[in-house]
């Protein structure tokens, strides 16, 4: 089991990407999730999670390492019309799962039709057909009348082997009546309180980690991407004012120099030689 507090994580990708209240929402849920399914890892090993659908708001991305680095984006149309439910925002499309494991050499993936297109019922059905354990999840995301982020978080529960139906159904009851945990983050309640709401067994907890909005993105790992590339392409970039660079992971942006691009074609020109 695991609980997430990721406010702050949040209010980041918010202000990075200028999310709409819709895709904010999405956006928020998965990185909330990817955070509770990053703590099952093991240190750099890596978890992504990508929702793609025929909706307004066509792909939710987020991604985490077991350290607590994540990120995220959200792909949607410039104008969100009105929707009369949440799981019109993605439509119908498919969610994929993809595990980056120290033991193996391609990443362990699964695919899943989406069923609700609401991020939670979504991964609780992947966790259970792909993976085939019990789980139960619930995510939130408390806004303020400004619009704003106030509190967002989640918690994670899942089946050990051996766990009878009547604990299940127990865990499934007390996720049932738990209150939102925007509500309970906002009035104080700590992560380890909310686990104990949740989880109407003695548990321990056997670690504590913060997590963060990071992208590992950079000007030199840009310009390897550009190296995939040729000279006059290159050429043609720099001749039409092509120099500006954005991670979409994180917005950040990069803008390349006249010296930039003569070291790129440098390499270039040796690497056919």
């Amino acid at each position: 089991m695991a609980a997430v507090k990721s406010t702050a994580t949040s209010r980041i990708a918010m202000e990075n990407h200028q999310l709409n209240s819709l895709s904010g929402f999405l956006l928020n849920h998965a990185l909330s999730n990817i955070a509770l399914l990053s703590s099952f890892l093991k240190g750099e090993e890596r978890i992504s999670i990508q929702f793609d659908g025929n909706g307004p708001v066509r792909t939710i991305y987020a991604e985490a390492l077991q350290v607590g680095e994540i990120r995220g984006y959200a792909r949607a149309a410039s104008e969100i019309p009105a929707i009369d439910s949440l799981s019109e925002g993605i439509g119908i499309g498919f969610l994929k799962v993809s595990k980056y494991l120290y033991n193996k050499f391609e990443p362990v993936m699964g695919i899943v039709d989406l069923q609700r297109s609401d991020i939670t019922t979504d991964i609780a059905y992947y966790l259970a057909q792909s993976e085939q354990i019990p789980s139960g999840i619930t995510l939130d995301v408390l806004f303020s009348d400004a619009g704003e982020i106030a509190e967002a978080g989640g918690v994670l529960v899942q089946a050990m082997p051996g766990a009878t139906e009547q604990e299940i159904e127990q865990i499934e009851e007390a996720l049932r009546n738990l209150r939102p945990i925007g509500n309970l983050l906002a009035d104080g309640v700590s992560l380890e309180d909310i686990l104990a709401l949740a989880v109407p067994f003695e548990f321990d907890i056997v670690n504590n980690s913060p997590i963060d909005f990071f992208c590992r993105c950079s000007m030199d790992r840009f310009k390897e991407i550009l190296l995939t590339l040729g000279v006059s392409e290159i050429r043609d970039m720099e001749s039409s004012g092509q120099n500006e660079l954005v991670c979409q992971y994180c917005s950040k942006k990069y803008h390349l120099e006249p010296s930039d691009f003569e070291e790129i074609i440098t390499t270039l020109k040796a690497r056919e030689n």
